[in-house]
């Protein structure tokens, strides 16, 4: 009778998982800076912040992928 062999994670399915998260927070992020935005013209005296805060975390939403995460898997490769 055979046993059922156990085998270890792929790499490939590690970092699928990883980018499937990424892009979640980064969709998140997104749609918070689109809300943001909306709210700014109804906010009264927070307009200003709200409308940079929009404007920072769209922006956050496109450097997550592009930019911050490859370097972190760059510097965990090395």
């Amino acid at each position: 009778m055979s046993q059922p062999v156990v085998e270890s994670r792929d790499e490939d399915s590690v970092e699928a998982a990883g980018t499937a998260v990424a892009t979640f927070f980064a969709f998140v992020l997104f749609l918070g800076g689109l809300a943001l935005l909306a709210i700014s013209f109804d906010v009264g005296d927070a307009a200003p912040w709200t409308f940079t805060g929009g404007i920072l975390a769209i922006g956050l939403a496109f450097a997550l992928p592009t930019t911050i995460l490859p370097a972190l898997e760059d510097r965990q490769g090395s």
